[in-house]
């Protein structure tokens, strides 16, 4: 499966599937946040 991150994930099991997917999330999130901070810190 590839989505708008690039990510692919080859794991065997659905709960592995669901860890990775859960994982490139919060990444995602927090690096997103973080840029939202630096945001709102300029203006």
């Amino acid at each position: 499966m590839k989505g708008r991150m690039g990510l692919v994930i080859w794991t065997i099991g659905l709960a592995r599937a669901r860890a990775a997917i859960t994982l490139a999330n919060m990444a995602y999130n927090m690096k997103r946040w973080s840029w939202l901070d630096r945001q709102a810190e300029l203006a």
